[in-house]
């Protein structure tokens, strides 16, 4: 890993409106922030402060479902992720950034 010989690639599930259509490319790129506090850490995108970290987006799916029983319509888009640098907590703080959190997060 140290090499960056090793290819990380991740699926995942994000709610909110699509990232792009089925088979779009997209690059985020941000620094990325982490505050410590006494138990826990917390990681986000910073202008001024943090580290450049870059991730790939590949849109593989995008699902539009119709709410039941009073809940509401729900959009969300199936990816491919690869992180090009390996920043704490990249894919969801780059994914939340863009209104698209993780589903189960």
């Amino acid at each position: 890993f140290a090499g960056r010989l090793a290819i990380k690639c991740y699926h995942c599930l994000c709610s909110g409106n699509d990232l792009g259509s089925i088979g779009s490319n997209a690059v985020r790129s941000a620094r990325l922030c982490i505050v410590s506090g006494n138990d826990t850490s917390r990681t986000f995108v910073s202008t001024a402060d943090g580290q450049e970290a870059c991730t790939l987006l590949f849109v593989k799916a995008c699902y539009h479902l119709k709410g039941v029983d009073g809940m509401p319509d729900g959009n969300f888009t199936f990816a491919q992720v690869r992180p090009l640098t390996g920043r704490t907590h990249q894919i969801r703080v780059h994914l939340a950034s863009l209104g698209r959190p993780l589903v189960s997060d």
